[in-house]
């Protein structure tokens, strides 16, 4: 990558986050530190209003937007893919949502492009297998980004009652073939999972719960990697 595509992508990286250190750029770019900082300096003496947040990162400004942002028609395509595996994926929320954002996406191709990647989506295709449906992700997520409080009608596995849990939503984990949440189950007084496909209902409260900031989903995932290593 040149120069100049690579302060693009820099202006367009910034953009994406409220902050961002020099080594996440530099790890995108395969570039030492000090290459993002001489860039970070071009970038601002153009008169792009780059702040630093000391030993936290950079930030663009408020106020200041990127002119509408075009797609290569490798970008495209591996969007193209991406929406087609969605199409067999039994998360509705997720699909729906995706779809709506790849139409907004296409809308900035060219019309060549629109009739390649028209005609390559006519030639991806997926074997579907069974997987459990879901239909809750995004109002979990948004609970999670919102610290709002979880109303769920919950069947456990094994299980045919179904019982009432509160629930305080960390976050969310992908195992293949479900979507799981984890959070602070008010009910049993401890951290739990619950299987997306196993809620059965689900009502957001108006009741705002304090985030746990020293959860890490890395670290937990993790630990519970091992628990079922020592306990298969």
């Amino acid at each position: 990558m040149n120069r100049l595509d690579r302060l693009t992508s820099i202006l367009i990286q910034l953009q994406s986050k409220r902050l961002i250190t020099a080594r996440e750029i530099a790890g995108r770019f395969e570039v030492t530190n000090r290459t993002i900082y001489r860039d970070i300096q071009t970038l601002r003496l153009a008169g792009v209003p780059i702040g630093e947040e000391e030993g936290k990162g950079y930030f663009l400004v408020e106020g200041y937007r990127l002119p509408p942002v075009m797609f290569t028609t490798e970008e495209a395509r591996a969007l193209i893919t991406t929406c087609k595996i969605l199409n067999y994926h039994t998360e509705d929320s997720l699909k729906k949502n995706y779809e709506s954002a790849l139409l907004k996406i296409k809308a900035v191709l060219s019309p060549n492009d629109k009739e390649k990647l028209e005609f390559l989506d006519s030639r991806i295709g997926f074997q579907k297998s069974w997987a459990p449906t879901s239909l809750y992700l995004d109002s979990i997520q948004n609970s999670i980004t919102e610290s709002e409080k979880l109303k769920i009608k919950y069947q456990s596995r094994g299980e045919e009652q179904i019982t009432e849990r509160t629930i305080r939503p960390y976050a969310v984990y992908f195992s293949g073939a479900v979507w799981t949440t984890i959070g602070f189950c008010e009910l049993r007084r401890e951290i739990r999972e619950f299987r997306l496909d196993r809620i059965k209902e689900l009502k957001i409260q108006q009741t705002h719960f304090k985030p746990d900031k020293t959860f890490s989903i890395e670290h937990y995932l993790e630990e519970r990697s091992k628990r079922l290593f020592l306990n298969p």
